[in-house]
């Protein structure tokens, strides 16, 4: 029993960790391949190309991201990003492993495709 409390107060001490591990304080830029149930999502494609600012992998759509780093939702307004996920979908940026990662989400959290930054 006491092991099983150990645990338990051992994950719930790294979950500061991991939470922050996971909600960077800014996106990174560079070029992101995007996949969804072991293929790729060519479409998805996208380059972070400055604060706030990214655009198709050819630079041609032009768009803007709010990224909120409190909870890591990342927001796409313009370009071929906009509007690509059907309601009640959600953009979340996260590192995992120093990967920088997009994962889009349904509303109950399962991920339809993410993109990781090459």
């Amino acid at each position: 029993m006491k092991l099983a409390r150990f645990a338990v107060a051992m994950g719930m001490a790294c979950l500061p960790a991991i939470a922050a591990a996971q909600a960077p304080k800014a996106v990174a830029q560079g070029s992101y391949e995007c996949w969804g149930n072991g293929s790729p999502r060519m479409l998805l494609n996208f380059k972070v190309t400055g604060s706030g600012k990214y655009s198709d992998p050819d630079g041609k759509q032009q768009g803007a991201y709010n990224y909120n780093p409190s909870n890591g939702e990342i927001t796409f307004k313009g370009g071929h990003l906009d509007g690509v996920m059907p309601n009640g979908f959600k953009s979340v940026y996260h590192e995992n492993k120093n990967k920088p990662t997009v994962s889009f989400r349904s509303g109950r959290g399962a991920e339809a495709s993410f993109c990781e930054r090459k």
